[in-house]
């Protein structure tokens, strides 16, 4: 039975759940991190869009699943009622692990580097090897990221801020 601390309102006054935004945010990183290593951003894209129609949904998606209804849903079929029926029940998902055995998870990390979106975590993962934030953090110590495209002062100073010791 879902509790008041399950559930808050939005800023548009709609009631949202806590459970959907955090299946929503492992199926947007399931997005970026199929991206990054170079699965096809049109058919990542949906990943995306799920993870949207997910957290904005009105009614808890984890009750929608142990009442066998998530097809029920406009946008979800089969291959992503599996997707999703995975990360409800074990928190990652057979696309995600099968993923992960040729390209490391720690990719993902680029990402918390502000301004290094998918497609420059990508270029930094597929053409220069580099595969978490240490291996940025070395490129930028040695000078690889030094005249490498998209590398201007302001991105560099980024990882250089990101990466600092705390």
């Amino acid at each position: 039975m879902p509790t008041l601390e399950d559930a808050y309102i939005d800023e548009k006054g709609r009631t949202r759940w806590r459970q959907n935004d955090a299946l929503g945010e492992k199926l947007a990183e399931l997005h970026d991190f199929l991206v990054i290593g170079g699965y096809p951003e049109t058919h990542a894209a949906r990943y995306r869009q799920l993870a949207m129609l997910i957290a904005r949904h009105p009614q808890r998606i984890d009750q929608i699943h142990a009442e066998g209804r998530l097809a029920q849903i406009p946008g979800i079929g089969s291959s992503v009622t599996t997707i999703v029926s995975q990360y409800i029940d074990t928190g990652t998902s057979t696309k995600f692990e099968e993923f992960a055995q040729q390209t490391p998870p720690s990719v993902l990390e680029l990402l918390l580097v502000p301004g290094i979106g998918v497609k420059t975590a990508r270029t930094l993962y597929g053409d220069h090897g580099l595969d978490s934030l240490t291996a940025l953090k070395d490129a930028l110590d040695d000078g690889r990221l030094s005249g490498m495209k998209g590398m201007g002062p302001k991105r560099l100073e980024a990882i250089r801020q990101t990466t600092a010791p705390s």
